[in-house]
């Protein structure tokens, strides 16, 4: 297998964005990523749903991108609604768009499936009932699905979780980001430690003991302290799993966040300090750490899928579900099919045209290679499990690897002490777990020649991209 680059076109610098020019990688949620999707016809897009193996269970994601309001930090799709009546119709679309896809999958079994948004409890609770009976009606939800919501606490009611329960979802994701108060109406999201309680109790009630929270560190006016104190709050509250994400500041690609005063930013330093203080807190306190940003107690089966070497990573993160296709509903989802990423329009409008006529929503995407295949299963190695045998991995992909230039690389974070060798697998340090995604991109083909090939610029993103 040669070593390709297939953007002649790009350059290091492609890799730094807006104003203050900072490297920016990929969260390789996906290979090859985002950045590389292109116009995808929607007949091929049909033509990966009906090759899809008869045999294999498949997860299902649904993106509700509606909120009452706009939380200045949010990166997601989505759109703010003071009235019920968008949503509705957006539903009516989503399941015209779910009988369009069952038709050409057939009756498949599910194993995962997740709502996400945008806040998908602005769902009604009948509408939630409405779209669970539908999804059950197309494909055969198995009796160990799990199924999974993100919560908006501001917008949730007994109601919807009593929905919630009698539709058999088992998990649930609370959008937590920070409990200091200060931080809260910075970033325009406040939510009170009584608002969390009564959810949390709420949830409980109806049997939802997978609980799930969403921290986010980085964020304006926060400081090691408060970040303590929030996580401090979490554990007391005793979630199953966490995830600690860092705050990306992209004003030039999200418009809203020119709301937050760039000056009440922490910076890089104060970044990494947070998170690491972060971590050993949440260690302290009986979690153990998966991957590059998720923690989970003992049974929880993200740990479980960790210990096992079943743990995977997709478009919602790290997951334990082992489905080999993700396919996606709604305005802006991305399908992981065989063979390759399919992602729905982001117009609204164009996207209920398209399912109105029949047609496929999918607007972008890439087709994947054997190559491609290879280089994802080595970057979803280090990403969950901070190691990587290359040569098993090859022969298990039935390819011969040439990897000249990344093992030049490997050999600069082996001396830098980010690495180890044994044989043919290479293991991420302690020193270097923090910039496993800069590491990872060491194996991504599609990132410029010279970016593998010279150490300062490897380096430069080592030390500043993370977050």
């Amino acid at each position: 297998m040669t070593v390709l680059r297939k953007n002649k076109d790009f350059t290091a610098d492609n890799l730094k964005t807006g104003p203050a020019r900072k490297p920016r990688l990929p969260r390789y949620t996906s290979y090859p990523t985002a950045l590389q999707f292109d116009v995808l016809d929607g007949r091929e897009h049909s033509s990966w749903l009906r090759a899809l193996p008869d045999d294999e269970a498949v997860s299902l994601y649904f993106h509700i991108p509606f909120c009452d309001q706009l939380c200045w930090f949010c990166g997601c799709y989505t759109h703010i609604s003071n009235k019920y009546e968008p949503v509705e119709k957006y539903l009516q679309t989503l399941l015209q768009e779910l009988a369009w896809t069952s038709s050409r999958t057939g009756r498949r079994k599910v194993s995962h499936i997740h709502f996400g948004g945008g806040s998908p409890t602005i769902l009604e609770a009948n509408d939630f009932d409405r779209l669970m009976q539908a999804i059950g009606e197309a494909y055969e939800i198995l009796p160990d699905a799990e199924i999974a919501v993100e919560v908006d606490p501001r917008t949730l009611s007994l109601e919807k979780v009593v929905a919630y329960g009698r539709c058999g979802v088992n998990r649930v994701s609370m959008g937590i980001q920070d409990f200091d108060e200060k931080v809260q109406k910075t970033i325009n999201r406040i939510q009170t430690t009584e608002l969390i309680e009564t959810c949390l109790g709420w949830f409980r009630a109806s049997g939802i003991d997978n609980i799930n929270f969403d921290l986010i560190y980085g964020l304006p006016n926060q400081t090691q302290a408060t970040i303590r104190e929030t996580v401090l709050q979490t554990v007391f509250y005793r979630p199953s799993r966490i995830a600690l994400f860092g705050y990306a500041h992209v004003p030039w690609m999200k418009k809203h966040q020119a709301m937050i005063n760039a000056e009440t930013l922490p910076g890089q330093a104060q970044r990494q300090a947070m998170f690491d203080l972060a971590r050993q807190t949440l260690l302290d306190c009986g979690y153990q750490a998966i991957g590059l940003d998720h923690f989970a107690l003992p049974g929880d089966s993200l740990l479980e899928a960790y210990e096992e070497g079943a743990l995977r990573r997709n478009f919602q993160g790290y997951t334990a579900d082992v489905a080999d296709t993700l396919i996606g509903f709604g305005a802006s989802a991305i399908s992981s099919l065989p063979g390759g990423y399919a992602q729905n329009t982001t117009d609204m409008r164009v996207y209920r045209q398209r399912i109105d006529a029949g047609e496929s929503p999918v607007v972008r995407g890439v087709a994947v290679t054997a190559e491609d295949r290879l280089v994802r299963q080595l970057i979803s190695d280090l990403m969950c499990f901070q190691q990587v045998d290359l040569e098993a991995r090859a022969r298990e992909f039935g390819l011969s690897p040439e990897f000249h230039r990344e093992l030049n690389a490997l050999e600069e974070l082996i001396r830098a002490s980010y690495m180890e060798r044994d044989g043919s697998i290479y293991r991420i340090t302690e020193a270097g777990r923090p910039y496993l995604r800069a590491i990872c991109s060491v194996f991504d083909r599609y990132l410029p020649a010279n970016f593998v090939e010279r150490p300062d610029i490897l380096y430069r993103c080592l030390h500043e991209s993370e977050g």
